[in-house]
């Protein structure tokens, strides 16, 4: 029989009634969840079941062509916090995420980044800092960066820290925030999209687009350091601390570009021509200051270049990344003049002789290869650490944390993640853009992304590895390293 009119009515106040009680279930949320048995946030493993081999990971493994790996034989111990203060109704923003390299400053503590991805056009979005203290083991917040540029109508905000943070000469910390998507800094209103215009952000005078900040570590205040030309933004960066300068590749122009920033003088004593950069999210630094980028594609291959920092001037090396947009996580340069690293898309480690000019592809990074953002060179310069999986996919394969041999070329699994914290804390770890090693090369820091377990994960949110933010303290047994 059909519906009557009253009978209708009731069904859709109860439709509206439940929707209404399930959004305001959702806002009132506790975000972030609390960890079962934490202190101060903290909570600490050391289990055995971090050196159990997933099945999908050993089928894999079988598999002709995947890359070899060992497992290590002592498990490491485990500390895992959660990113929190992280506003009202957190459990609805949009993506909370981590994109950038972490910091590890002289003192030993580790500043993190994360936002929330929110409307970053309509000025409604949040961008955090904290402070990661291995002697008491917490983590505070010591940036809000609402606080820092205060929200006003029609000005845009920052919804993310997707460069490197950074700790200068004098003992401050240099990042620089952007946007979800830094490209888009310059775009008046156009209609590309007919069911979605793209909308410009209003940035101004006081906010021209991105900015270099400076926290003081002593008086817990952040300051604008310097403003990078107008309507440019930046995912890119890197501090030489020996001539103290900071680097960034620019977006948002006609194309990528270089740009050095005197940390002394605050003044800029380089910029490079548009689209003088080709894939933009890696450069390595070398012994001498100079740097080494990603150039245009030639085909699908993409040559290596050079920035003289005596000269000024870019040139192209030998070396030319075959079938690759180029390099997407580097180390430092080792005192023999070798950088370590791993190409995007093809996903290979590879091996730069700087003396040499000399490229050397090595093989898969992990299995049949898997995207990495970042990776770390121990003090030693035994060891090359990073983490598969980076863009939210390292569950998949339980989230190892792989230690790469130079000597052996051996790749060998400290742990498996996922698994053990989703079982014991209801956490899964999804993967990183920010690792750092201590100065002892004994503990291993990383910056998460991740998404909660499915007994406690919000009806909106997805399993994707992202959503719910943490930072975790390996400690790797000397055993093992």
């Amino acid at each position: 029989m059909p519906l009557s009119f009253a009978r209708l009515s009731f069904l859709i106040l109860i439709a509206c009634f439940t929707f209404t009680a399930a959004s305001r279930a959702q806002d009132e949320i506790a975000w972030p969840p609390p960890l079962k048995g934490a202190v101060k946030g903290v909570v600490t493993i050391e289990d055995k079941s971090f050196l159990e081999v997933p099945k999908n990971v050993a089928e894999l493994a079988a598999k002709e062509g995947s890359a070899k790996f060992s497992v290590a034989k002592t498990p490491p111990k485990v500390q895992l916090v959660l990113h929190d203060e992280l506003g009202e109704k957190a459990a609805t923003r949009r993506l909370w995420s981590s994109w950038g390299d972490i910091c590890r400053a002289k003192d030993g503590s580790v500043y993190v980044g994360i936002g929330d991805h929110g409307d970053d056009i309509g000025g409604d979005a949040r961008c955090f800092i904290y402070r990661w203290d291995p002697a008491t083991a917490t983590l505070k917040q010591v940036v809000d960066m609402n606080k820092v540029i205060p929200p006003k109508a029609g000005q845009p905000a920052w919804s993310k820290i997707h460069a490197k943070i950074d700790e200068g000469p004098d003992g401050g910390i240099y990042f620089c925030c952007t946007l979800n998507d830094g490209n888009r800094a310059k775009l008046p209103p156009v209609a590309e999209n007919p069911k979605k215009q793209l909308k410009a952000y209003g940035f101004h005078e006081g906010l021209p687009g991105g900015q270099l900040y400076r926290f003081d570590p002593a008086t817990g205040t952040t300051k604008v350091f310097a403003s990078l030309p107008p309507r440019r933004c930046t995912a890119t960066s890197i501090l030489d601390l020996q001539r103290n300068v900071w680097w960034c590749n620019l977006e948002a122009g006609e194309g990528n570009a270089l740009w050095c920033l005197d940390l002394q003088s605050g003044k800029p004593i380089f910029q490079g021509e548009d689209k003088s950069v080709g894939f933009n999210r890696n450069f390595a630094l070398l012994n001498d200051g100079s740097i080494l980028f990603n150039g245009d594609l030639v085909g699908e291959d993409a040559p290596l270049m050079k920035l003289s920092v005596a000269s000024k001037a870019i040139s192209p090396t030998k070396s030319v990344f075959k079938d690759s947009p180029g390099m997407r996580a580097t180390t430092r340069e080792t005192k023999d003049g070798q950088i370590f690293g791993i190409t995007y898309k093809n996903t290979q480690l590879f091996r730069y002789d700087t003396k040499k000019d000399d490229l050397e592809i090595i093989g898969h990074d992990w299995l049949a290869g898997s995207y990495v953002a970042v990776c770390e060179l121990s003090p030693d310069e035994r060891f090359v650490y990073y983490l598969p999986g980076a863009h939210g996919k390292a569950w998949n394969d339980g989230t190892p944390v792989i230690q790469y041999e130079i000597a052996t070329r051996q790749q060998k699994v400290i742990a498996f993640l996922a698994p053990t914290l989703d079982r014991e804390f209801e956490y899964v770890p999804g993967g990183t853009y920010g690792i750092k090693l201590s100065a002892d090369g004994s503990t291993l820091y990383v910056n998460f992304n991740g998404h909660p377990g499915d007994r406690i994960r919000p009806e909106k949110m997805k399993p994707i590895g992202f959503g719910l933010t943490s930072f975790a303290a390996i400690h790797i047994p000397a055993s093992e390293r």
